[in-house]
């Protein structure tokens, strides 16, 4: 679990807090579960280990994961053979697991015996605790026990499930009676379901109805289109629900697309352990692990799983043809060294197509504690590869014809007009973000784009209503939020909006969420060095601007200023002027900048140099006037402080 120091005070957005032994909160809600194995997968991978994972990535490309995304499920993590889903209702998890086993039984039709994938299913609803994404408890416990009871290609359930689903779904379960499970105080009702009952169920649409005789499953179809392939041995990772298909395509004739052409896909090699001995490479497996989980947070990313790359393992092939047999853009490598007295990383992106390094990186710790430095590490990794691909696929989405453009590829091209920071482009942004929304009105990151052109106009005064603005920027990200609650960069718009609107509680908990579902998201924390600053947590938006420059070496404007503004009410002038200078010299024309430049450099003592930055800044910016610089921080003392300095430098 990627964590921010303790100081910075992060709880997650609870639904019912309680807190374990160690006073840390944890997360308690009612559920559906679906836990689900292989039947014989170590047979199977001893019998034929590459035909076995290339039928398993197979399915998972063109049957399970689309199915999940359709009934709206989350993939919490897999062990092993085995993978656990999450799902809002009973009723989605039980016609998401009877569409998957009906379609891997039509599959093994022409499957020879020994070589069929068959899967067994068990479904509860209950309690569960969540942390970190990871959930578990009873209700969990309990799907997993019904699993190992359930017939091959069935399904077995409980009966929370069973009275859940019964006048929902045109099924019926035979009852298995009272069984006593493992670990479990009290005997289970189970209820089962044969491979033969699931060929006779009606067709069921996502929602758990039936559909409509002589459509087959178009359903299926359109999620195919733009499914994201995290293909791989047993690791199934989460992906996010597709954009549906261009009102002009035929559904029946429609093909999943290859993974290159969709989202950005990455595959992380696993990163060898170099003088490694005894097996002591755990550090880089785990590590490897880590970033494919870190990066797999990232909702326009597609991440290959560890099961799909760990072949590679000891190896080193061209970049090019991990590209060609895996299907992906991008491919990262890498080496560790681990000493007594430092932990030396070093890990690379090269793009498949051309065969280019196209950005490279050394990192070094002290391995006082070695989780710690794994987090560290796996944070500034993970930040900055998602930094550097999504730079290069807005590149690479601004060059591409308008004509080709579909939700996804407008919305690029959306967020690059954004990264100019002019009036002209912010409006640009907008019609693209609409033209996104239109095509596709449940894709919510065209409605986080569009929320953020109100921002920025809001906040840059393109606008004649700023109010009005920040209150439509609000509408939008509750939008996004509506359609995709594990979207991070809408949880951090929403706290962005509570920020401007001075409602400082209710943005730390909707950045709490966001980083909470994604530890190196750098929009969340550029948002939240924000917000700790103006409620007076000094050192915790210290903390959060330095851990966001660890991956974003070069910080945005406004994550700089404030993280200025908090090196100079900490007493820590110099680093404010280093900050600062760095800042200005990027962008010359920022007012408040220059101005915090020249109360940083009377901070420090250098009061000449003081002095010449505030005439800089009254000839440039005539109108300036420090009395409401400042306004907003919540501390009167911080603010006197700060108006102290700005005093000082001649403002």
């Amino acid at each position: 679990m990627l964590k921010l120091p303790d100081r910075i005070g992060f709880l997650p957005h609870l639904r019912r807090r309680d807190t374990m032994a160690d006073g840390k909160p944890v997360e308690r809600r009612l559920a559906a579960i679906v836990a689900a194995d292989v039947v014989g997968y170590s047979r199977l991978m001893g019998a034929d280990e590459v035909g076995t994972l290339r039928a398993l990535s197979a399915h998972r490309r063109e049957l399970i994961d689309p199915t999940i995304v359709a009934h709206r499920g989350r993939i919490v993590k897999t062990t092993g053979d085995g993978l656990l889903v999450e799902f809002p209702s009973a009723v989605e998890a039980v016609a998401c697991s009877i569409a998957v086993q009906r379609e891997v039984a039509s599959r093994n039709a022409g499957v020879a015996e020994d070589k069929r994938l068959s899967f067994r299913i068990g479904i509860n609803v209950g309690d569960i605790i969540s942390e970190a994404g990871d959930i578990f408890g009873d209700g969990v416990n309990v799907a997993a026990r019904l699993e190992g009871l359930c017939a091959p290609g069935g399904l077995c359930i409980s009966r929370a499930v069973r009275d859940q689903v019964r006048d929902k779904l045109p099924v019926t379960f035979d009852d298995l009676g009272e069984q006593q499970v493992k670990n479990i105080a009290r005997p289970v009702r189970a209820f089962g379901l044969t491979p033969e009952a699931i060929a006779a169920i009606p067709e069921l649409a996502p929602n758990g109805v039936a559909a409509p005789s002589g459509r087959g499953r178009p359903w299926i179809i359109a999620a195919l289109v733009a499914v994201l392939l995290v293909a791989g041995g047993a690791a199934w990772w989460m992906v996010r629900a597709p954009p549906p298909m261009s009102h002009s395509a035929d559904p029946a004739a429609a093909a999943p697309v290859p993974i290159g052409g969709a989202r950005a896909s990455i595959a992380v090699l696993p990163l060898e352990a170099l003088g490694a001995e005894g097996g002591s490479d755990y550090f880089a497996d785990g590590l490897t692990e880590d970033i494919i989980s870190a990066l797999g947070r990232f909702r326009d990313l597609s991440v290959m799983s560890l099961g799909a790359v760990f072949a590679y393992k000891g190896k080193h092939p061209p970049p090019a043809e991990v590209g060609r047999d895996l299907n992906v853009r991008y491919v990262v490598e890498g080496f560790i060294r681990r000493g007594p007295e430092r932990i030396r990383v070093s890990v690379s992106l090269t793009d498949t197509n051309r065969s280019a390094v196209l950005w490279s990186e050394k990192y070094e710790a002290e391995p006082k504690d070695i989780f710690a430095v794994q987090d560290q590490i796996t944070r500034r990794i993970s930040g900055a590869l998602a930094l550097r691909v999504t730079s290069l696929e807005l590149a690479r989405s601004a060059a591409k014809p308008a004509s080709n453009l579909e939700a996804y590829d407008l919305v690029l091209r959306g967020r690059d007009l954004l990264s100019r920071s002019t009036r002209s482009a912010n409006a640009q942004a907008r019609d693209l973000f609409e033209r996104a929304i239109a095509l596709d009105p449940n894709y919510a990151p065209a409605y986080v784009g569009l929320g953020q052109v109100d921002m920025r106009a809001s906040n840059l005064g393109w606008t004649q209503d700023p109010g009005e603005a920040r209150e439509r920027a609000e509408k939008l990200a509750q939008k996004a939020v509506t359609l995709d609650d594990l979207s991070s960069s809408a949880h951090a718009l929403l706290g962005d909006v509570a920020v401007n609107f001075g409602d400082y509680d209710r943005a730390l908990e909707e950045l709490r969420r966001a980083i909470d579902l994604n530890g190196s998201d750098a929009e969340s924390y550029d948002h939240l060095v924000a917000v700790l600053l103006y409620r007076g947590d000094i050192a915790g938006a210290i903390a959060a601007g330095e851990l966001l420059a660890q991956f974003q070496p070069e910080l945005p404007d406004s994550t700089a200023l404030d993280l200025g503004i908090a090196y100079i009410l900490a007493d820590r002038g110099a680093d404010a002027v280093r900050i600062l200078e760095r800042d200005v010299d990027r962008t010359p024309g920022n007012l408040y900048a220059n101005a915090i430049l020249a109360a940083a450099y009377a901070a420090v003592g250098r009061q000449q140099e003081a002095e010449q930055q505030a005439r800089g800044v009254r000839q440039r910016f005539p109108t300036f006037s420090r009395d409401r610089f400042g306004s907003a921080l919540r501390d009167p003392s911080l603010r006197a402080k700060l108006d102290g300095a700005l005093k000082d430098s001649g403002l």
